[in-house]
């Protein structure tokens, strides 16, 4: 975080737009897309049996899952998919403009892509200690919600879209 010369504070960003998951998929896509690139889900879980305050879709219908593979978590409503919470697990990775994001990218590697973040980043003691960054999920900063990407041992660990209840 800095202070732009207006006064406002700066935070680094990652837009949607700008991500792919195991670098084929965006953040949103279809059922089929999913089972493509990622086979078939782990686990399934209706989402009204896991009482989320907030939801990607804000459908709320009956319906709705939770699709987990792999550690990571993917809402569901319908035919379409969102990542909710994305590990790096099984050769599991990201790109994000071009840059490959997986298990053995470390703090100083993200240091060269969000170097707010890493400065401004935080200990948290969940399930040992882990390193958070956070990012802002559009350059207006209009949206409540944000991206955590979680660090254990110095290298990546997961990503997870965060709104506020």
């Amino acid at each position: 975080m800095t202070k732009s010369s207006k006064g406002h504070t700066l935070w680094d960003v990652m837009l949607d737009e700008d991500i792919k998951f195991n670098g084929k998929l965006d953040r949103f896509f279809t059922r089929s897309d999913f089972e493509k690139v990622f086979g078939r889900p782990d686990s399934i879980r209706l989402l009204k049996d896991e009482s989320p305050c907030v939801t990607i879709f804000d459908t709320e219908a009956p319906d709705d899952k939770y699709l987990y593979k792999s550690g990571s978590r993917f809402e569901t409503s319908g035919d379409r998919v969102a990542v909710e919470e994305f590990w790096f697990l099984n050769g599991n990775f990201i790109t994000y403009n071009g840059i490959r994001i997986d298990a053995n990218t470390t703090m100083q590697d993200m240091k060269r892509l969000f170097p707010t973040a890493v400065r401004e980043r935080q200990e948290m003691d969940k399930a040992g200690k882990l390193w958070l960054i956070t990012l802002l999920q559009d350059n207006e900063g209009i949206l409540d919600g944000h991206i955590k990407m979680y660090f254990k041992d110095g290298k990546a660990q997961s990503i997870h879209w965060w709104s506020p209840c």
